[in-house]
């Protein structure tokens, strides 16, 4: 990257079969991109075709080409030799322009008038910000939870249990954080949206290729955390989230039908990356915990929801076979401790 010619802002959308929600996510930016010439300074957007093989990049260029010459001077398609995964795709972008700051955006999304110079604005006047994501939202307006505490062996037990009395006498530890609670310490958002700082990006790194999708933005925001960095929510910006538009995670979870292997995998290299094999066991075991306080509750009768197929033995995929394994960075006074 030439850093003469570093731009503003830089905003990286991957897709990967996606090309009408892309295009959808193009328009709804088209007006952003003029708010922010004018109110922060340029902005560019680089799409990340994540080897799709189907139609998506025609489509996408074919829209682009019959943008005006501002539009297709601030837009970028670039085609990805492989499907490498979330952190390939985001990183193959960032990579493509020097800018000052980096905004990762879904193909699902639209984005809500002034949101993004109000994430960038955020950003620009607290130095300690590492990451900065927006309130996520759906088409009507209601708010999605999209800002979590740490995903530890406690939020395992929880999430094997799914019973209301486990989710409060373990609130603390629980891995959602509700708009309606009080201020808390935020440990990762959601990459959905996220706006990061190039100078924190060089210090901490790429993202981690290893993780195909998933649990990549958790360990991301570990690493900004351990740099010194804070991680926010700026509510007075607004995205809607479609949710699902590339992988069948959330669908297939809400539908109670058995979820992809990269979910699992990716599992369990987030809590081997935490603390090894030991980590990534005793998270399984409290899962197993919390599993049977939910059957008991089934075995006096009690109505509880429907589970995930097959999820009490996905929980060990990847366990015996761990992909490039490291350890989380740590760092002091911002330097990272080698």
């Amino acid at each position: 990257m030439d850093s003469e010619k570093t731009v503003k802002l830089s905003i990286v959308i991957v897709n990967y079969k996606t090309p009408q929600m892309v295009i959808d996510c193009l328009e709804s930016l088209l007006p952003e991109l003029h708010t922010m010439n004018a109110a922060c300074g340029e902005a560019r957007v680089v799409i990340v075709d994540n080897k799709s093989n189907d139609d998506s990049v025609a489509q996408i260029a074919g829209w682009l080409s019959a943008q005006n010459p501002f539009a297709q001077t601030r837009i970028t398609l670039v085609e990805s030799p492989r499907n490498g995964g979330f952190s390939a795709g985001n990183n193959l972008g960032i990579a493509e322009v020097a800018a000052c700051y980096y905004l990762l955006l879904n193909s699902d999304t639209i984005v809500r008038p002034g949101a993004i110079t109000t994430l960038v604005k955020r950003m620009e006047g607290d130095c300690r910000l590492g990451a900065l994501g927006p309130r996520l939202e759906y088409l009507d307006g209601r708010p999605q939870v999209s800002r979590f505490r740490r995903r530890g062996v406690t939020s395992e037990l929880i999430r094997g249990a799914q019973l209301d009395l486990i989710t409060r006498i373990f609130r603390a530890k629980n891995t959602a954080i509700e708009l309606d609670e009080p201020e808390q310490e935020i440990d990762w958002i959601s990459f959905a949206c996220v706006l990061l700082r190039a100078d924190v990006i060089e210090q901490v790194g790429d993202m981690d290729e290893g993780f195909f999708m998933y649990f990549e933005d958790i360990e991301y925001c570990l690493r900004i955390k351990s740099a010194g960095y804070a991680i926010k929510q700026e509510l007075d910006a607004r995205v809607v989230h479609l949710r699902g538009g590339t992988s069948s995670v959330k669908r297939n979870d809400s539908n109670q039908q058995r979820i992809p292997a990269y979910f699992y995998q990716s599992r369990s290299r987030y809590f081997t990356l935490l603390g090894g094999r030991r980590k990534l066991f005793w998270a399984n075991i409290a899962w197993y915990t919390g599993r049977l306080l939910r059957l008991c509750k089934r075995v006096a009768r009690s109505t509880v929801g429907p589970s995930i197929p097959c999820e009490w033995a996905d929980l060990w995929r990847g366990f015996f076979t761990p992909q490039r394994q490291h350890p989380l960075p740590v760092f002091k006074n911002n330097r990272q401790v080698t």
